[in-house]
């Protein structure tokens, strides 16, 4: 699997976590979309863009919590402990539980190659 594969299946997780995390997931992200040209398929690309725009519909204080939550659930979909993303900015987060993600499907695309 390439990085570019690994990264469209952590977007996918990523989203599911989004609609997950935010009382009305979908109608809040199409809200993004349509007002903010942002690109549901391109989050894990530009976690800033999510997160500013978020903030900007929302209000800091509930974007915060909503990140919080959507982290809590992305990390556990992807067995990664909620801890070693705590504290970081969203975007931080992002680019550190895909960093994890990717090394996770490493051992299981080598021992793919070595068959």
């Amino acid at each position: 699997m390439n990085s570019d594969e690994d990264k469209e299946r952590f977007n996918i997780i990523l989203v599911e976590s989004i609609l997950e995390g935010l009382d009305f997931g979908e109608v809040v992200l199409r809200f993004l979309e349509l007002n903010f040209n942002l690109d549901r398929k391109k989050i894990a690309d530009n976690p800033e863009l999510f997160a500013k725009n978020l903030e900007k519909t929302l209000g800091s204080w509930m974007a915060k919590i909503f990140e919080e939550n959507i982290l809590q659930i992305l990390c556990r979909k992807i067995n990664i402990d909620y801890l070693e993303v705590e504290g970081l900015t969203f975007s931080e987060a992002i680019k550190k539980t895909f960093e994890k993600y990717s090394k996770q499907l490493k051992p299981s695309a080598q021992l793919i190659n070595n068959r």
